[in-house]
């Protein structure tokens, strides 16, 4: 069946693409937002520990975040010299890493197309390439509106709960 008549198909309204891009700016910005608390909170950690280390031991201080979170988890890892100290930050902090590190990825470094479905909810198409061991890693991530709002509460709601680990870390050691 082809539909050739006005009502069969109901028009599209207007799109207003500033608007658009402003929501998914938005959007965007807030997951850079809760990235960047994150950021900041195993940073002061990091510091903290470096601080008030035991004898012998050493925390890596390294520029990358990605080498952050890996020193992090060194030091109140299993055999880090804050084991027992961050036994409750640990799990967290782990978690975080498998469910937001690669959205992390695309978020900061990717390229976003924008398109709009018929009901006027946008979608995005998220792109990154990088290179390892020579060869081109290319990452794609698709959300719709809906979606994208999913994984904004979910980074929201973790990164808030690690922030918090983290701070009652840095006062437990503190005040050791």
């Amino acid at each position: 069946m082809t539909a050739t008549s006005d009502d069969t198909i109901p028009p599209l309204h207007s799109i207003d693409w500033n608007v658009i891009f402003s929501e998914v700016n938005l959007w965007r910005g807030a997951c850079m937002h809760h990235f960047s608390m994150v950021e900041a909170a195993v940073t002061e950690t990091l510091l903290a520990l470096s601080a008030t280390m035991p004898s012998q031991a050493i925390v890596r201080l390294r520029h990358l975040i990605g080498q952050r979170f890996e020193d992090l988890a060194a030091a109140i890892g299993p055999e880090g010299p804050f084991q027992e100290a961050g036994k409750h930050a640990l799990p967290q902090l782990t978690r975080f890493r498998e469910n937001h590190e690669a959205f992390r990825t695309l978020i900061c470094h990717g390229t976003v197309k924008v398109s709009v479905e018929h009901n006027g909810r946008w979608q995005l198409l998220i792109r990154t390439l990088s290179i390892r061991s020579r060869t081109p890693v290319r990452a794609m991530l698709a959300l719709d509106q809906s979606e994208a709002e999913t994984k904004l509460a979910a980074l929201k709601r973790d990164g808030i709960k690690l922030v918090s680990l983290l701070g009652q870390l840095r006062k437990a050691v503190a005040s050791a």
